[in-house]
């Protein structure tokens, strides 16, 4: 973790993170696709190590979902309005092959809001290059009723993925044992220098000097719509399962939590030095654009 943390940054007590529980009072966020809500602040105990951190005990991030997909694999999705939610495309191709169209997919994915509850799917909608920004969307057939543990994520107009502040990640993923959890945890992880992350993953910037180098042997996609974020200074990490996920940070002067990124690399598993992020700022308008026209 960078030494530097900007002002719009919390420094958290590594015995004692604090979080966001979230009010039932609404603002608007500044070229947001919904309402998003304000919050109060009501720290979280640090109540179990694992890969990624500590257990959320007071539903402190109401914008997370899971999703199932065939054969139970389980991913991550960032709830960011009433009916519709951001994903990666790979979370959404799980277990398709590579001609598997929207259609064929929307049916077989299971979504779960808040705790435990079943929302119907409508449509997912994918990045046109997909390959290139692992971004999809989702929609609900209805609109989920608004309350703490049920709250969409803000989008923000700007860039928040500045090297050393400081987001939070939630998810379901692998824990330290490698198992998949029953519990949603979190993590607290620093934005990292992108240079280093890609030398890191593909040995060289130089695009003629690239070649595959993943601790993990899975290679992310590294170009200017993703950051990437470091492991904590305690060695926790996102893992398997937890892509989908928003990298949460707060905006101290507009007291307001913003989805920076959405988790694409979740192999890292503090094995490799880097999760890989979508930057949401980089489709805020693709996605603004795909909810206007549905």
């Amino acid at each position: 973790m960078t030494s530097r943390i900007p002002q719009t940054t919390v420094a958290l007590s590594p015995l004692r993170l604090q979080m966001a529980m979230w009010s039932t009072q609404f603002a608007t966020s500044v070229r947001s696709t919904t309402n998003c809500a304000l919050k109060e602040m009501n720290p979280v105990d640090q109540v179990q190590r694992i890969l990624g951190g500590s257990l959320d005990a007071k539903g402190s991030f109401p914008w997370q979902a899971k999703m199932v997909s065939r054969h139970n694999l389980i991913t991550g999705a960032t709830l960011i309005s009433e009916q519709w939610l951001l994903t990666t495309a790979k979370n959404l191709f799980l277990n398709h092959t590579e001609n598997a169209t929207a259609k064929d997919i929307a049916p077989t994915l299971t979504l779960y809001v808040g705790r435990n509850q079943l929302v119907e799917i409508e449509k997912v909608v994918f990045y046109p290059n997909y390959s290139e920004v692992d971004i999809g969307l989702i929609k609900l057939k209805q609109k989920v009723p608004v309350n703490e543990r049920v709250m969409p994520i803000c989008l923000p107009s700007n860039d928040y993925a500045e090297v050393g502040r400081v987001g939070y990640v939630s998810g379901w993923g692998r824990n330290a044992n490698f198992q998949f959890t029953e519990h949603l945890k979190y993590v607290m992880l620093p934005v990292a220098d992108q240079t280093n992350c890609v030398k890191h993953y593909e040995g060289s910037t130089v695009l003629e000097k690239k070649t595959p180098k993943s601790p993990v042997g899975v290679q992310p996609i590294l170009n200017e719509h993703t950051f990437c974020a470091g492991m904590s200074k305690y060695q926790e990490d996102t893992c398997y399962g937890d892509a989908g996920s928003a990298f949460a940070i707060h905006d101290l002067e507009k007291d307001t939590w913003y989805a920076a990124g959405i988790l694409s690399f979740d192999k890292s598993c503090a094995v490799a030095e880097y999760g890989v992020y979508v930057k949401v700022s980089s489709i805020l308008d693709w996605v603004q654009q795909t909810i206007a026209d549905n």
